[in-house]
């Protein structure tokens, strides 16, 4: 007789449970939404110790930003409260222990305390942050969505295939959770990190929906003007 194969736990169940000493990769300027993939190279021993607790485990990280370009050099920076927590996807081993990795975001998280520990790196008690819908529903947000859709196809025809864009606003044509398409669009196309980390924080989806639209049409306007948006 079989043995009844056991299902691992979702990303989503494995990082309320890393929640209660989650593992912290802190870099300034980046910002992880969920649903949504960034590819990382790992070099520095403390964070290539980090990586290979979390394969040893469940794979559970999150990457805050840190709040300024100088806290960068400090053993221990002051970071956002908010950050993205993430699945590591993929994962490639040098002989001198880097790595390549894929991450994909799972949710925001708050980082609520500091823990004490003997590790290299970071470790936080964390909680994880959950959409907020307006009362009337996600119906409510069709305009909006529909919005950020006819500003994503209008960036497709100004930007060149190889940019990404079509493909985005194909995969946004697809796409029905106002959540995910406002996280999705932001990834790819708002580039300025106080404004992806706003987008971060911003549990409410309608706002966050309004911030989307707002970056995207302003993209949309530099390109109708022949400038490139800075990055």
């Amino acid at each position: 007789m079989c043995a009844e194969r056991i299902a691992p736990p979702s990303p989503r169940a494995a990082l309320e449970k890393a929640c209660a000493a989650l593992k912290v990769f802190p870099l300034h300027g980046v910002v992880v939404l969920p649903g949504t993939p960034t590819p990382f190279h790992i070099f520095e021993p403390r964070y290539r110790a980090l990586v290979a607790d979390a394969l040893r485990g469940d794979r559970i990280l999150a990457v805050p930003g840190l709040t300024t370009m100088e806290a960068a050099q400090q053993l221990h920076p002051p970071l956002f409260p908010v950050a993205g927590a993430c699945v590591i996807e993929q994962e490639d081993r040098y002989d001198d222990g880097r790595y390549d990795l894929v991450v994909r975001g799972v949710a925001r998280v708050r980082l609520i305390q500091e823990l004490a520990n003997e590790k290299p790196y970071r470790e936080f008690r964390a909680e994880v942050l959950d959409d907020v819908w307006p009362d009337e529903g996600p119906e409510a947000l069709e305009p909006d969505v529909a919005s950020l859709r006819q500003l994503v196809l209008e960036l497709s025809t100004r930007l060149p295939p190889e940019s990404g864009a079509p493909a985005l606003a194909e995969a946004v044509a697809q796409m029905r959770d106002a959540s995910a398409i406002a996280d999705l669009v932001a990834a790819a196309a708002v580039s300025e990190p106080h404004a992806r980390q706003r987008v971060l924080e911003t549990l409410e989806v309608e706002r966050r929906l309004e911030l989307v639209v707002e970056e995207v049409a302003g993209v949309v306007l530099l390109l109708s003007k022949g400038q490139r948006p800075e990055n």
